[in-house]
């Protein structure tokens, strides 16, 4: 009934079972829908004289002949209300007996069946992607950086996938219970990184190597101009020596004569 929009009696008449139904009833139901210029009073008589007998009065031959032809017209009968069954079901499910309000939720109803389907297509056809991104062989992201490529490696890839494979996994992080806004500042800065990785990791490259740079200077321009300290004297038979070097190619001595 959900389904039709139909009411009760709809769904009486489409769930009887017309092969077990009395042949009378088949034959007033059968006449009742194929000649409706007829009322009940004239169908009624049709019947009776086309298939009533006398057992004790009429020949055998004829009694013999209305009872075929009882049976007959009863298979017909049957036959012809069974298929009207499928034919009913059909333009009932097409609307004809909806009213505007019915239709308008069946139709609703039938794009939600359609929509869901493709929905159900496109989540298979993404779970199966997803599938070959997270193999064995899966061992991080790659970002490019320059001309040149750096692997961040993932611990756990199946945690990974699990969590990656429902997007709402990553909407209700920034969401409170009721569904508002918690943390829109986050959020946004969550998706431009998702959607900008490659030029957020060049950006920090850049960054590393001019920092690198400017330490590397600053370190260049604070030389240690502090003498030495580690000089040994040594005095032998009046001469006093200095070693002013730790190495041959540096090294000098003065004499000082004594007086």
């Amino acid at each position: 009934m959900e389904e039709t929009g139909g009411d009760i009696n709809d769904y009486v008449r489409l769930n009887k079972d017309y092969s077990q139904m009395d042949g009378d009833e088949a034959l007033k139901e059968y006449y009742r829908l194929t000649k409706p210029h007829l009322d009940l009073d004239e169908r009624s008589f049709l019947l009776n004289e086309n298939f009533s007998f006398d057992e004790d009065v009429d020949d055998e031959r004829d009694i013999r002949k209305k009872k075929i032809a009882y049976k007959e017209q009863v298979a017909e009968a049957k036959a012809y209300l069974d298929g009207q069954k499928s034919k009913y079901y059909d333009e009932i499910k097409a609307g004809s007996k909806l009213t505007a309000e019915q239709q308008k939720a069946l139709d609703f109803f039938n794009r939600y069946n359609k929509e869901s389907e493709a929905s159900q297509a496109l989540q298979s056809t993404f779970l199966k992607k997803t599938d070959s991104v997270f193999t064995d062989k899966f061992k991080g992201f790659e970002y490019n950086v320059g001309e040149k490529k750096y692997r961040f490696n993932v611990k756990d890839a199946t945690k990974v996938k699990e969590t990656q494979s429902d997007i709402n996994n990553f909407v209700k992080k920034f969401l409170n219970e009721d569904g508002t806004m918690s943390d829109a500042k986050g959020y946004h800065k969550a998706l431009y990184s998702a959607m900008n990785s490659d030029a957020i990791a060049q950006h920090f490259y850049e960054q590393g190597k001019a920092d690198a740079l400017k330490q590397s200077v600053a370190k260049s321009k604070n030389v240690d101009m502090t003498p030495r300290q580690n000089h040994k004297e040594f005095e032998s038979g009046g001469i006093k020596v200095r070693v002013l070097g730790d190495n041959s190619s540096d090294f000098k001595f003065k004499i000082n004569k004594r007086k």
